[in-house]
């Protein structure tokens, strides 16, 4: 019995010297290398460095996200009511911007030329104009963090202008497709299941439910549901925000980004998004007929207006410097507030009444031309689809306000703007 066991023990023994344990591959180092490899591809599509490619990459990827560090005060109120635009916050996508526009700064130091001088100039003197309604805000600190919140996007498009050369656009846009394509996804799955997917923390998405108050709802297929809001604060922002970009993506041909943001404009249910949006891609026509047929009577046009009315008593009570940066919503209650079953506390919708009321008569103008001159160039420069998108800008912001209040708006207006200014290697 004894020599049965130690024969089978010997047969084990060879077995398992036979057996071969396959060793799995390391998987990191490959994904590293190929991402190592596509920054440095991008990096020489763009002209930038390793380092600024990675946070431009970031950006273009996250632009729609909506996570931010809110800083409530005791200012952050207007009637007992919490207001946003009161609310000092820092975003996920400002944070990038920083990081973009301080990293190798001492290289960009070294090797700056004003190119585009008349953009150097125009976005200088803006900046110097807020200094006068920013002295005399009521709430400073508000104040001044929406002057650096607005030095920080208008520096963002000085560097577009003379980091990005123009060759670089297509490369742009299909990451800013891939940025489309993720945001449309969450914005369908939030109106088909009448509900928020992951919640604040997946970059900012809001939290919506149908009992919920304040969330915006419109008719799809004769029943009252949740508009989808994305990522964005809004759907008019996230409609607005797609209406421009998919633009480009049409020019580029990037059907499935393309695709996939038609859904999201139609989902918003934002009638001034799909106007921007066939406007955009049949260059605008008709835009006037049509858009005072399908608004007329309409509550929101209505509660426009009289924000446009109190932008003028403003203005009239301060010409040259206005309210106060940031301060048109704290300011509201002393210049008529919208009438409606609720209060409707928001900056008034146009962004050339907004600056002019905030920051003076002054300060609008140089607005409008840093606006006009960048329509200049993409024309004079025959960037065409610059020129179709600058002008969807322009309807958009004679409608809304959040190309100058929210971060993704900001994002857009200076991107835009800086790429109208971006320098020709030929």
């Amino acid at each position: 019995m004894g020599k049965f066991w130690g024969k089978l023990a010997v047969k084990l023994k060879r077995v398992q010297r036979k057996v071969e344990i396959p060793q799995l591959p390391n998987p990191f180092p490959q994904v590293f290398h190929q991402l190592g490899k596509t920054i440095h591809g991008l990096g020489a599509s763009f002209s930038t460095s390793s380092s600024e490619t990675l946070l431009l990459l970031l950006l273009l990827l996250l632009f729609p996200a909506n996570l931010a560090k809110h800083f409530v005060t005791s200012q952050s109120y207007v009637l007992g009511n919490l207001i946003d635009y009161l609310s000092p916050a820092i975003y996920l996508t400002e944070v990038l911007t920083f990081l973009l526009l301080v990293v190798n700064l001492s290289q960009s130091l070294r090797t700056f030329r004003i190119r585009p001088k008349l953009i150097f100039l125009l976005v200088g003197l803006f900046l110097l104009s807020l200094l006068p309604s920013v002295q005399q805000s009521s709430y400073k600190v508000i104040a001044f963090f929406r002057f650096g919140e607005l030095s920080l996007w208008l520096a963002f498009s000085l560097w577009v202008a003379y980091r990005l050369p123009w060759k670089s656009h297509p490369k742009l846009f299909q990451i800013l497709g891939l940025g489309v394509a993720w945001v449309s996804l969450v914005a369908l799955g939030q109106f088909f299941l009448q509900h928020h997917l992951l919640g604040y923390w997946f970059l900012g998405e809001p939290t919506l439910t149908p009992s919920l108050g304040g969330v915006a709802k419109g008719s799809f297929l004769g029943r009252e549901v949740v508009r989808a809001y994305g990522t964005f604060p809004h759907p008019n922002v996230l409609g607005g925000v797609l209406s421009v970009i998919l633009g480009g993506l049409f020019t580029f041909r990037f059907w499935g980004p393309f695709v996939l943001g038609l859904g999201g404009i139609l989902v918003s249910l934002s009638r001034a998004a799909w106007f921007s949006l066939i406007g955009g891609l049949l260059g605008l026509a008709f835009f006037g007929q049509k858009f005072g047929v399908i608004f007329l009577n309409d509550l929101s046009v209505s509660r426009r207006w009289e924000l446009i009315q109190s932008a003028g008593e403003m203005i009239k009570s301060s010409p040259l410097t206005g309210v106060g940066l940031g301060q048109f919503v704290a300011q509201l209650p002393r210049f008529g507030i919208p009438s409606g079953l609720s209060l409707f506390l928001q900056p008034v919708h146009n962004i050339f009444a907004l600056v002019a009321a905030e920051s003076g008569l002054f300060s609008a103008l140089l607005f409008g031309l840093i606006i006009l001159f960048a329509f200049r160039e993409a024309v004079r420069k025959r960037r065409f689809l610059l020129a179709v998108l600058l002008l969807q800008l322009i309807f958009l912001g004679m409608i809304d306000h959040y190309l100058y209040t929210l971060p993704q708006g900001l994002f857009l207006l200076s991107l835009i703007i800086g790429l109208s200014f971006s320098y020709s290697e030929s």
